[in-house]
């Protein structure tokens, strides 16, 4: 069975619901996300591979029978059932759950509900996988990944998964190029986070004027309410510098307890008392403290960013708030451990991108090691969609129409000066490859000449 990564087991408890009748269920975007890390089976005979719904990459076909063998031995892997609906497989989570095997979980609504959500599905019979046993287990070899690995990684059905872009925009998809995040990612620098602030640069650079931490905190609930979901990250390295600055402070009183573990740390950072957040404050927008590399080295680099410290500090301070305010579409992931990425992926579609295009989701976790997952073309797209939205909307960040080519060329120019200051601070020497995916799912991989960060 394949290692299972620190953070898929919180994901997994967190994001448990129950059916009427107490069946494990689990939604359609945890299972998309998690790339080779969970299992799928599914339930339909073998046959309807080929039918009308086709069947999910990497799944296999064990049958019933092959599932109640599973669940009275061992497995740490989480397993996830599919089918039609998700009624037939709900059932038989249950059933198993009761067996004894203890991370089960049907796929909620089926694959129906995962083609509505915009990912995709085979019809291809040949690229069912085997028994569910038959998932290899990572070898973790030292040294920068080469294009065989990468190559191998990239083949896997398990590790891909195929989303429209549209829905991946209202499903809020993008995320940080981190590599210590294993699900399967569109990768950005900073991910939402670094989008965000990359506008706001741009927004100041094209207009000369300054913006106030009121106008950034109004421009980022507008932009909430426009895109949706918005990903942020931090590490457990600044995550527990955070909480040992806070125990020094004597602000902090009662909070600051010896003993109180991650977990109730978080809950405390969540929800922390009105009268001590200003105080907080201080402390999570020092770069010691703040887990995101690209965010991080803006407040320590502004001048070489091209973007006010203090306008990078007046984000923090409004997500944060907004986050304490119970603002639903934020998310704060903390990804553990350090970076130990061995190579940065450039993923792009052969055909380009439009609104209609299907883009590999690629889950950074390759044979035991870690990638930097670049998605440029995606990002560009998402540029244009941005300045559009900012000249044609009445967002309080909004441009004058007249400044639409200005900007356009500003949010560029920024993009890959940002993008290339950040690889060289933490993919510096790090091997470069360009994977390049046909409309067919098909894909080439080459390593870039020459180009290291």
């Amino acid at each position: 069975m394949v290692v299972v990564p620190p953070l898929l087991l919180p994901r997994w408890s967190s994001g448990l619901t129950r059916g009427a009748n107490k069946e494990p269920l689990i939604s359609p975007l945890l299972v998309a996300e998690q790339g080779p890390d969970v299992l799928i089976a599914d339930i339909r005979p073998i046959g309807e591979a080929a039918g009308v719904l086709g069947y999910i990459p990497g799944s296999s076909f064990p049958g019933i029978e092959r599932l109640e063998e599973l669940a009275r031995g061992t497995s740490s892997s989480p397993l996830v059932l599919v089918s039609a609906t998700g009624r037939a497989a709900a059932d038989v989570a249950l059933r198993l759950e009761k067996l004894g095997l203890s991370r089960v979980a049907a796929m909620e609504g089926g694959l129906a509900a995962w083609r509505t959500l915009g990912f995709s599905t085979s019809r291809d019979p040949a690229g069912v996988l085997g028994l569910l046993d038959e998932v290899p287990e990572a070898t973790a070899e030292p040294g920068p990944l080469t294009v065989e690995r990468v190559r191998q990684h990239i083949g896997d059905p398990r590790s891909v998964r195929w989303i429209k872009l549209s829905s991946m925009i209202a499903h809020g998809r993008l995320s940080c190029i981190d590599g210590r995040d294993e699900r399967g990612i569109i990768g950005s620098p900073g991910g939402d986070s670094g989008k965000f602030l990359l506008a706001l640069a741009a927004i100041e650079q094209t207009t000369g004027r300054q913006l106030s931490e009121e106008q950034v905190t109004k421009g980022l609930l507008s932009h909430l309410d426009t895109f949706g979901h918005f990903y942020t990250h931090t590490d457990t390295g600044a995550f527990d510098a955070l909480i040992e600055a806070l125990k020094t402070d004597a602000r902090f009183g009662e909070a600051a307890v010896d003993g109180l573990e991650r977990e109730d740390w978080l809950e405390y950072l969540r929800q922390p008392p009105h009268e001590l957040r200003e105080g907080l404050l201080e402390h999570l927008v020092e770069p010691a403290h703040v887990g995101c590399g690209h965010i991080r080295l803006m407040l320590q680099h502004s001048d070489e960013y091209g973007i006010r410290k203090d306008l990078v500090l007046a984000y923090l301070r409004a997500i944060h708030h907004l986050w304490w305010e119970g603002a639903p579409e934020i998310t704060l992931t903390v990804l553990p451990g350090a970076h130990e990425e061995g190579a940065v992926l450039n993923v792009r579609p052969e055909a380009g991108v439009w609104s209609l295009s299907r883009i590999p989701l690629i889950s950074p976790a390759c044979d035991g090691r870690q990638m930097f997952v670049n998605h440029p073309d995606v990002s560009a797209y998402l540029r244009r969609k941005t300045v559009q939205y900012l000249v044609r909307s009445q967002d309080p960040l909004a441009v004058e129409g007249h400044q639409e080519d200005k900007l356009q060329e500003a949010i560029d120019e920024l993009s890959a000066r940002q993008l290339a200051i950040t690889f060289g601070y933490i993919a510096k020497g790090l091997p470069i490859f360009d994977v390049v995916f046909a409309a067919d799912g098909t894909f080439e991989v080459a390593q870039v000449p020459g180009t290291q960060y």
